[in-house]
């Protein structure tokens, strides 16, 4: 019966995505760790190489939002719950051979975990002095000091403290590129109006967790999973806990590649392919639902991405103005991150689509949403002219919004201006 619905599934989306459904999944399968959906790794592979500017037109300001970095698991539940219904079997001599070698992972998985629930870690740093590192070598002008030339850097972070410790990372780095630049950080409550607001998101999550458990009922199915690992079924007290207690160990499995030191845990073999695939597009489909473009709730969650673009295009109209600051520097969360770009209308991050077995042709969130996730706005004058262009860097990508340009991947200031001012007053006559 699983097999059957898998195979269902697949067939579907085939049928109705075409080619670009297949290249989805074979995507996804092709670098195992993409499965993790929101806990992929930022890929730092070398990234093409970017458009010049047109003639005359040099960087001067950078507007930014960034993810935190890699982390351990935020739920205690996830390491928690797995281990006692492990040790439990383990004691009961109920364990298979595999369920056993399991156990010891987990064991270890958790214990190393205790404490660090949330917290950022060493790789989530790397992420993050990367990023700084090729954002201050594509863009010297930006940060340049010299002939007493001054550059100043303000930088913002949420009061999480990964957030605050991936802005540390990334402006550590950029003072060892020059320690002459004067950077200002900040993290405090006082910004949350529009670096973490989601009022809408949070009212319709109920809902939306109780769609996305039926759907769990009917296409995650752990009976072959518990087979491999215990002698005996387990008492679960009902149909969710043993789904739980897959969905718990494909979580554990997702987020361990960003932990140092424990490569020899990985959990991946407990899982087939199929099952991966399907706990990840469920996964997915649920930051989708909750925070993406969806049809269902996609008008909500980009309002409440509407203060943190309007936050965008006034420092940078602030900015230009007063010459300072060279780059506006924020870091938050994915579930803030994901509307912007969606209400941006960055390509590939605002397709609107209703159907579960539709949504992962047309959006995919290790692709929307990578640990580390920025989006960079990146500001062109020319001496002489008035005129400013814009290019937008999504992942430090070049990437393109639903805007013509003759100049693209730039566009003129005044234009982008006037499409994100037609974008939020859309939203907000919703």
């Amino acid at each position: 019966m699983k097999r059957q619905a898998i195979l269902l599934l697949s067939a579907v989306l085939l049928l109705i995505g075409g080619a670009a459904a297949q290249s989805t999944k074979e995507q996804t399968l092709r670098d195992i760790r993409r499965t993790g959906a929101l806990y992929y790794i930022y890929d730092d592979t070398p990234r093409a190489a970017m458009t010049p500017a047109p003639d005359g037109y040099e960087p001067f300001y950078i507007s930014h939002y960034g993810r935190h970095g890699s982390r351990w698991h935020a739920s205690k539940t996830v390491y928690r719950h797995p281990r006692k219904v492990l040790q439990e079997a383990h004691d009961a001599g109920n364990l298979t051979p595999l369920g056993e070698d399991l156990y010891a992972r987990v064991v270890r998985i958790a214990d190393d975990a205790e404490g660090r629930y949330g917290d950022l870690s060493p790789r989530g740093v790397r992420e993050h002095r990367g990023i700084a590192e090729r954002m201050y070598h594509s863009f010297p002008e930006v940060f340049s000091t010299a002939d007493g030339r001054v550059c100043n850097i303000r930088a913002r972070s949420t009061t999480v403290p990964r957030c605050i410790l991936s802005m540390a990372a990334a402006n550590e780095r950029l003072k060892e590129l020059n320690p002459a630049l004067r950077i200002t950080r900040e993290s405090s409550d006082r910004y949350k109006g529009y670096m973490a607001h989601y009022p809408a998101s949070t009212a319709n999550a109920k809902e939306i967790r109780a769609h996305v458990n039926e759907l769990r009922k009917k296409y995650e199915h752990p009976d072959r999973l518990i087979r491999s690992l215990f002698k005996r079924k387990p008492r679960f007290k009902d149909e969710m806990e043993a789904i739980s207690f897959m969905t718990e160990l494909y979580s554990m499995a997702s987020i361990m590649q960003g932990i140092d030191g424990m490569e020899d845990c990985s959990l991946y073999d407990i899982f087939t392919q199929e099952e991966l695939y399907t706990l990840y597009a469920l996964r997915s489909y649920l930051m989708y639902l909750e925070v993406g473009p969806s049809a269902q709730y996609g008008d909500e969650a980009l309002g409440d991405a509407v203060p943190l673009l309007r936050n965008f295009v006034e420092e940078a109209d602030a900015a230009m103005a007063a010459g300072t600051p060279a780059a506006s520097l924020r870091y938050g969360h994915d579930v803030f991150v994901i509307p912007l770009v969606a209400l941006m209308g960055i390509e590939n991050c605002d397709a609107r689509e209703s159907d579960f077995e539709k949504v992962d042709a047309v959006w995919s969130c290790w692709r929307v949403s990578p640990m580390a996730t920025n989006i960079q706005w990146i500001f062109y004058r020319r001496p002489g002219s008035d005129e400013v262009l814009v290019k937008f860097l999504f992942n430090e990508r070049e990437s393109r919004i639903r805007l013509d340009s003759d100049l693209a991947p730039y566009y003129r200031w005044d234009d982008v201006k006037r499409y994100f001012e037609e974008r939020i007053a859309t939203q907000t006559a919703r």
